[in-house]
C-alpha cells in the first residue's frame, strides 16, 4: 500500500522550509511495504485565494487563510513535513487531521524515519500525534 508526504523543501532534496516561508510542496508517495518512494508532484499555494490580514506581532500569518489554504493542498496526504512551525498552525493543522511534523534533515533521512513509524503503527485509523 502507498501513502503520501507532503514535504516543505527549496531543492527537493531537504526539509528546509518553515511552515510560514511555504510556496509550493513536493509530494511524495511512498511504498510501505520496502519503504521506497518518489516525487509525485509539486503542488503550488494559490495566494490570489487567501484573505489577505496583518500579520500579528509575533509576525504570524496563521489568521491569513495560509493554515486552511494548506489544509486543503495536503488533505489527501498521511504526513506534512516541514523544518519548523509554531504552535498555532500546528495545532489548527491537528485540528484538521494533518499530521505535522518538524523534521529538518535530508529528505530521504525523514520519510525512512516517517515509514518506520508509519509501518510500526498502520494499524491505527489516525495517526494524530
Amino acid at each position: 500500500m502507498n501513502y503520501k508526504i507532503a514535504i516543505a523543501t527549496s531543492d527537493k532534496e531537504n526539509i528546509d522550509l518553515h511552515f510560514g516561508k511555504v510556496k509550493a510542496l513536493a509530494i511524495f508517495e511512498v511504498n510501505e511495504d520496502d519503504g521506497t518512494f518518489k516525487l509525485l508532484e509539486n503542488r503550488q499555494i494559490d495566494f490570489s485565494s487567501i484573505q489577505k490580514v496583518e500579520k500579528s506581532e509575533s509576525g504570524c500569518c496563521c489568521d491569513s487563510g495560509f493554515v486552511t489554504a494548506l489544509v486543503q493542498i495536503v488533505k489527501d496526504c498521511t504526513y506534512f513535513l516541514v523544518a519548523k512551525i509554531g504552535n498555532r498552525p500546528y495545532r489548527l493543522l491537528q485540528e484538521n487531521n494533518i499530521n505535522c511534523i518538524e523534521a529538518p534533515y535530508a529528505i530521504s533521512e525523514a520519510i525512512n524515519k516517517v515509514n518506520a513509524y508509519y509501518v510500526l503503527h498502520k494499524k491505527r485509523e489516525v495517526h494524530v500525534f
